[in-house]
């Protein structure tokens, strides 16, 4: 494999990528619209890098970063099939937090495993963000009434992880930037590890 490159994707390599690659590597109940994807970065809310190997893509990252927000959610990741089990998803991992300058921290959303319609797969995926030196807040989070999540971040280069209270506050911060203040109250529930729900914005 040549020197990997990073670049932002047009909207029509993004479309391209959600129709050829995102609907093969994730279940529909997981991916938005195209139409959301695509108004999300025409607006200027989010982003998606294409990692290449020449003038292959090999590897994408969509990223939320709505405006005036201070952190960047990792929303999908995924390694091209022909490229997996070789430690590309780690290197780009550890590699993302230099890529998204100004962000105090990347946060993740990982699957809970003991809501997960698949229990070992939310296990590895966990894992392999602990790997990749992501630290796990503790807090939890319900989306949408059905979906569970463990808060996971990455720290910014050079920085300290980010405090789990702060790491959910700004995480919901961006939920409020996206889709507004009535709607993420109703559908964005955050408990912190006792289990009791926590208030932040």
């Amino acid at each position: 494999m040549n020197t990997l490159t990073w670049r932002l994707l047009t909207a029509e390599e993004l479309t391209r990528v959600y129709l050829n690659e995102m609907r093969r590597d994730f279940p529909p109940t997981e991916l938005k619209p195209l139409s959301m994807v695509l108004n999300s970065e025409a607006v200027g809310d989010s982003h998606t890098w294409g990692v290449y190997d020449g003038e292959t893509l090999v590897a994408y990252l969509l990223m939320v970063r709505p405006r005036g927000a201070t952190v960047s959610q990792l929303d999908y990741f995924a390694v091209l099939p022909a490229c997996r089990a070789a430690g590309l998803g780690a290197k780009l991992l550890a590699a993302l937090p230099g890529k998204e300058a100004g962000a105090d921290a990347i946060l993740i959303e990982a699957e809970l495993p003991e809501k997960a319609d698949d229990p070992a797969m939310a296990v590895r995926r966990l894992g392999f963000y602990a790997r990749c030196g992501a630290v796990d807040t503790g807090w939890t989070e319900k989306l949408f009434g059905a979906s569970w999540f463990r808060v996971l971040t990455l720290a910014a280069p050079g920085q300290q992880p980010m405090g789990a209270e702060d790491a959910c506050r700004a995480l919901a911060d961006c939920y409020r930037r996206v889709i507004g203040e009535p709607k993420w109250r109703q559908y964005i529930e955050l408990y912190r590890p006792d289990g009791t729900t926590a208030q932040l914005l």
